[in-house]
């Protein structure tokens, strides 16, 4: 079965965009506080912004189309475990956005893209609770994400070489024969 191009595009620009910005987060982190950091710091809501929105037109097209079938037979065990899987991925990918935006209304700021507002400042001062809640969920979100893009290239991969199935290659948007391993 091959999969849909929206649903091939929107994963893989939605995957890519966040590695980017988990990356650029990590390292945004080992930069010191201050005003030099702030440029930096709005690329990173800018493109996170951008993502979100991808995000979320990859989970209202899944829910219009569903989940695929899988690509070759599974264990009841593995079926469990790449939904548990999916949908760990597809919280995160919404959770980590709307933990930023929390973030930078609690630090009384407006949320801006590239400049142009989106969501206007909501408060005078900084709440610091919002904001110590926020920055918390944020921070360790980006560890979880990264830990479940891991476990999800892991077991592409493993389909790939091990199962001998289509998973990876139906990802890359070919159909590939489904086999059984031998």
């Amino acid at each position: 079965m091959r999969l849909s191009a929206p649903t091939l595009l929107l994963h893989w620009l939605v995957g890519l965009g966040v590695l980017g910005l988990l990356g650029y987060g990590f390292w945004l982190q080992t930069l010191p506080s201050g005003a030099g950091k702030a440029p930096y710091v709005q690329i990173h809501k800018s493109f996170g912004m951008l993502v979100f929105a991808l995000a979320l037109a990859r989970v209202a097209w899944r829910w219009r189309e569903g989940f695929p079938e899988p690509a070759g037979p599974h264990r009841r065990w593995e079926r469990r475990s790449a939904i548990t899987l999916h949908a760990c991925l597809i919280a995160a990918t919404l959770l980590m956005p709307i933990s930023g935006i929390l973030r930078s209304l609690a630090y009384a700021r407006p949320v801006t893209v590239f400049g142009l507002p989106v969501i206007p400042k909501l408060f005078e001062t900084k709440q610091e609770l919002l904001y110590a809640a926020s920055s918390t969920i944020h921070d360790k979100m980006a560890f979880v994400l990264a830990g479940a893009i891991a476990l999800h290239v892991a077991a592409a991969l493993l389909h790939q070489t091990r199962a001998g199935d289509a998973t990876l290659g139906r990802m890359l948007g070919g159909r590939g024969p489904t086999q059984t391993p031998g």
